[in-house]
């Protein structure tokens, strides 16, 4: 009996094949085949079921796998694994707000977050082949990935160097963004919030909102939208408001013209004109030659400077100098804390009166409860006139700031101021009954004057 024994190539499989070499000759045994096996060097993975099988039925002439090794198991690639998830549902019947939805599908980082985690490669587990060899596993492959703008590489993690907007590339390439590039800001950008600048190439629809960290600027018209800049500036083509428009920026508020919309930075520049709104700032200025003010009510710590002032119809105009915002509406609580409290004293003291009569007319019989009552009306007077007296020196010390202020500044026109006109510094009030040219307005002694103004 002659046993053949063959390996594949891989060294994984071995065959035994069993020639006849005589019509008498018995079947080998089981320990005659496993010997074979083992001096061909085949001790990984032999099958001795078959082995048994191949004893006892012997099949002749046909190759039977007797040995198999155990194949390496390859290693995992390595991942870019995104911790950031673009997350939108809503719930059964729950109103969505179409202007959100695509804010919802900007994926937006800050500063210091993780954006990925990357996971490595693994080596895999060797094999063994039929002749007790190991066999090498490929191991996994790195991932594909490049760091771009404003991103670092930390123990593994993909980390934000600045807020912004996260962007892949089909390349692998991660970058954050700090600037937002729109073309106009309405149903297909959707609502704007973002961490850094903000460029609209276009318009801002009505009744959208924009809200950035930095800078925004509009190419176009801010519409009857809400613009809002928390620590940059706003520039912009202009602004039609529709009475609906509300602007703000920390800084500065530049636009070619304002219409009917409420403005507020610490510095507004217009080079054409304001009309109807109202805008709050240290310092406006309609600075293009032939720039107005008409309608409205501008309000400025330090100056308004402007061409025109006003309208020969006579269009009520408001400008207000000298003014802090803040220290105004503190006066403005005063006084009424302080007009309230007065009407109090009144009615208590009325109150306390009726009282004290009752109390010498009844004298032993005078009921407790009315006792306890004159106590606590009587305690309630001594503190309200405490908080009057306290109220009217604060109150006394703000005003003090605020015409202080009013020395200081000014309301500048170039060319022309129209009657229908009101100037506010302090408490006083200039009403414009005609015509005034290049006239600059400031207050001293208690009183608003006019001067004239030259280039």
């Amino acid at each position: 009996m002659k046993v053949e024994i063959t390996v594949s190539e891989d060294r994984m499989q071995a065959y035994v094949t069993l020639r006849k070499e005589g019509s008498s000759e018995l079947p080998l045994t089981k320990e005659e085949l496993l010997n074979a096996l083992r001096s061909a060097g085949i001790n990984h993975g032999i099958k001795e079921e078959i082995i048994e099988d191949l004893a006892r039925s012997p099949v002749y002439n046909t190759p039977v796998l007797v040995a198999e090794g155990t194949p390496p198991v390859d290693g995992d690639d390595g991942r870019v694994e995104l911790l950031k998830r673009i997350e939108f549902t809503s719930q059964e019947g729950e109103k969505i707000d179409l202007r959100e939805i695509p804010a919802k599908q900007r994926v937006i980082v800050r500063k210091g977050e993780t954006i990925a985690r990357i996971i490595p490669p693994t080596p895999g587990k060797e094999g063994i082949d039929v002749f007790g060899n190991p066999v090498k596993p490929r191991p996994g492959r790195v991932p594909e990935y490049h760091l771009g703008y404003n991103v670092t590489m930390k123990d593994n993690e993909i980390i934000a160097t600045k807020s912004g907007i996260l962007v892949i590339e089909t390349n692998g390439t991660i970058h954050v963004y700090d600037t937002l590039e729109v073309d106009n800001v309405d149903y297909s950008t959707g609502n704007i919030d973002f961490p850094g600048k903000v460029v609209v190439k276009g318009d801002v629809k009505p009744d959208f909102v924009v809200k950035a960290q930095e800078d925004i600027t509009v190419k176009g018209v801010i519409e009857a939208a809400t613009v809002i800049s928390f620590n940059g500036s706003i520039t912009a083509g202009g602004i039609k408001g529709r009475g609906k428009a509300f602007v703000k920026a920390k800084k500065t508020v530049k636009v070619v013209f304002i219409e009917n919309a409420e403005v507020e930075a610490e510095e507004v520049q217009v080079e054409k004109s304001i009309e109807n709104s109202t805008v709050k700032a240290i310092d406006v200025a309609v600075f293009g030659k032939g720039g107005s003010i008409r309608g409205g009510i501008t309000i400025a710590q330090v100056k308004v400077e402007t061409y025109f002032l006003g309208s020969p119809i006579g269009v009520k105009t408001r400008i207000e100098v000298g003014v802090d915002p803040e220290i105004n509406e503190k006066i403005k609580l005063l006084s009424a804390q302080i007009s309230l409290d007065r009407e109090n004293v009144q009615k208590l003291t009325k109150l306390l009166v009726e009282l004290r009569k009752l109390q010498g007319m009844l004298k032993d019989k005078f009921p407790p409860d009315k006792e306890a009552l004159l106590n606590k009306v009587n305690n309630t007077l001594i503190n309200l006139r405490d908080s009057i007296q306290k109220n009217e020196g604060e109150l006394k010390r703000l005003k003090e700031i605020a015409e202080e202020m009013a020395k200081n500044a000014s309301v500048v026109v170039k060319e022309v101021v129209y009657p229908g006109v009101e100037i506010v510094m302090f408490e006083k009030v200039f009403r414009v009954e005609k015509e005034l040219t290049k006239a600059v307005f400031y207050y001293r002694d208690g009183e608003i004057r006019v001067g004239g103004y030259s280039a």
